[in-house]
């Protein structure tokens, strides 16, 4: 434990902290409003908690209605995915969900070098514990590395649990699957992958 003090209106108030409360649990701050007003009748708040949960298995998948070919098109997609062996450091309830598209997203002149608008858009999580998030992802990085291809979707929940979290999603292709569908008669038309998705607030 170490000391700590919050100033109040001039009124300096020192007290001991425990690691969890004072953001030393994994370097993590989680801290919330003190239970009762504090001296001569004033509520004294500590800074906004942090929500971290990070879920490190899952499985994504992508659709694409007109196969996707090296020229561009259009073609309406559609994302899911399933996470799993969910950890917060609030030790929430929390340890699973599904999530997907709320409805097929048309990529307008969508290209095999231009997959990340895949799980792009609006999408709805529904966690284990029956409570949902709507997300809104709206940034993709593509990186490429070895023989994989990382799409990272970086979002903020709009409405639900965890109102105003940061989500982020990255699933996992071979590149090679990429390659052989681009390749094909038809065009790239689905891809899977390994899943992983945090959420953090603020």
């Amino acid at each position: 434990m170490r000391a700590t003090s919050w100033g109040v209106k001039g009124v300096v108030l020192v007290g001991l902290c425990l690691p969890l409360a004072c953001g030393e649990g994994n370097g993590r701050a989680v801290t919330g409003s003190l239970d009762g007003p504090g001296p001569m009748g004033m509520t004294i708040e500590r800074p906004p908690e942090k929500v971290l949960i990070t879920c490190p298995l899952g499985q994504g998948e992508a659709k694409y209605a007109t196969g996707v070919k090296a020229e561009p098109r259009d073609s309406e997609v559609l994302f899911h995915a399933s996470v799993s062996n969910c950890v917060t450091v609030l030790g929430s309830a929390v340890t699973s969900a599904m999530m997907g598209s709320e409805a097929p997203s048309l990529a307008r002149g969508v290209t095999c070098a231009d997959l990340a608008r895949a799980g792009a858009g609006r999408q709805v999580v529904t966690w284990n514990t029956a409570e949902t998030s709507t997300v809104l992802m709206s940034q993709s990085h593509v990186s490429v590395q070895d023989a994989t291809t990382l799409v990272t979707q970086t979002g903020k929940v709009l409405s639900g649990k965890f109102q105003g979290a940061t989500a982020v999603r990255t699933t996992t292709y071979l590149s090679t699957d990429i390659e052989s569908g681009c390749r094909s008669a038809s065009g790239l038309t689905y891809l899977k992958g390994p899943t992983t998705f945090s959420v953090t607030y603020p």
